[in-house]
């Protein structure tokens, strides 16, 4: 889950609007020693500091139905994309468009890790001056990964008194995704994984393009109608075509298992991000493969970068965990029977590893 999430932390109570009984006693307490001072003195001093202390109450509770007007709060994430265990940042602005001040605004921040359905809340205090935007940037530590949203849907507003405070609604949100460190040395040599590779040319459909763009020239006949860079030679009125490098004619079928403990899980997708890195950079065509309990059936991307991947991963951050770890394997059997051989990355002696799986 999120961690250090700061700011002055209190108490993880629900928000609610609610009287502070101890505040109220002490200001009766000094309105009863203006009076006995006024009974006892009988000046226009003590009269005024009487008058005062009596309406000032009332002037509190008018202040604090404006301020609640005024206030708003906002959330955002400036940084939608986060490797595991960096550290990321959320941005609150506390808008008051009143000329009033609160010293105490508390927000509730709810934190919650929907792949993972974990979840937790704190509530943060903060000033609020008049007419003015404060921002806070909160730091946030990832340890899993998943995709985390951030919820604010009430804040309490304290009088300047401190008699009462008054609990607001709010809609404010924000999404982080939280992918693992591609670049985790792994203990096992990738080479052998070549026995879990199968011709690309027998599954992949028509049409598909097993290249990079290197480079953009000037078209030159014999050059493929597929190659036109139809933009950009729109833009300069002469044929513009995509110069290629081409990729490896063989794919890698990946399949995670996402089963067991959180932790596991865990474990098995920061290996797959890995490997997969590996083999994007080495040119070699992946198709990462996860059965979903959802559909009930194998969802299926084609890796060919890292934006690939990292959709795929956002994709799988909306499964759900199920907990026989070998119906994958039953399920491949019977459902893709046409396969050679996959990698299945599961948890192998109580840590995760990849493991070639040959079907007949």
């Amino acid at each position: 889950m999120a961690k250090n999430i700061s700011e002055k932390e209190k108490n993880n109570k629900p928000l609610k609007t609610r009287v502070h009984p101890t505040r109220i006693i002490a200001y009766g307490v000094q309105l009863a020693i203006i009076i006995f001072m006024y009974d006892f003195l009988r000046n226009h001093f003590m009269m005024l500091a009487l008058s005062i202390v009596i309406a000032l109450p009332i002037l509190d509770m008018i202040a604090l139905f404006f301020i609640c007007r005024g206030v708003s709060i906002n959330l955002t994430a400036p940084e939608k994309d986060v490797s595991r265990f960096n550290m990321g940042y959320l941005k609150l602005v506390l808008k008051n468009t009143s000329y009033l001040v609160s010293y105490d605004v508390c927000v509730r921040l709810q934190a919650e890790n929907t792949f993972y359905n974990d979840s937790n809340s704190v509530i943060i205090s903060l000033p609020c001056s008049a007419r003015t935007d404060y921002e806070k940037q909160i730091p946030v530590t990832y340890s899993m990964n998943g995709t985390y949203r951030y919820d604010i849907t009430e804040f309490t507003v304290r009088d300047f008194l401190g008699f009462v405070s008054f609990k607001k609604k709010a809609e404010a949100s924000a999404e982080v995704n939280v992918y693992p460190d591609g670049y985790t040395i792994v203990g096992f040599d990738l080479t052998d994984m070549s026995r879990g590779m199968t011709e690309s040319e027998e599954t992949v459909k028509r049409g598909h393009d097993f290249s990079d763009v290197s480079d953009v020239r000037e078209y030159i006949p014999g050059d493929k109608l597929m190659s036109i860079h139809w933009k950009l030679s729109a833009k300069r009125d002469i044929l513009m075509v995509k110069d290629r490098v081409s990729m490896s004619d063989q794919q890698m079928i990946i399949l995670p298992e996402l089963s067991g403990s959180d932790e596991a899980v865990d474990e098995i997708l920061s290996l797959t991000y890995t490997i997969i890195v590996k083999l994007v950079r080495d040119q070699t065509y992946v198709r990462l493969t996860w059965w979903s309990e959802n559909n009930f059936a194998f969802e299926e991307r084609q890796i060919m970068n890292l934006d690939n991947l990292r959709e795929a991963f956002a994709d799988i951050y909306y499964e759900r965990i199920y907990p026989d770890p070998e119906i994958t394997k039953s399920y491949m059997r019977s459902i893709r029977p046409e396969l050679k051989a996959y990698v299945n990355v599961c948890m192998k002696n109580g840590e995760a590893d990849a493991v070639i799986v040959e079907q007949d």
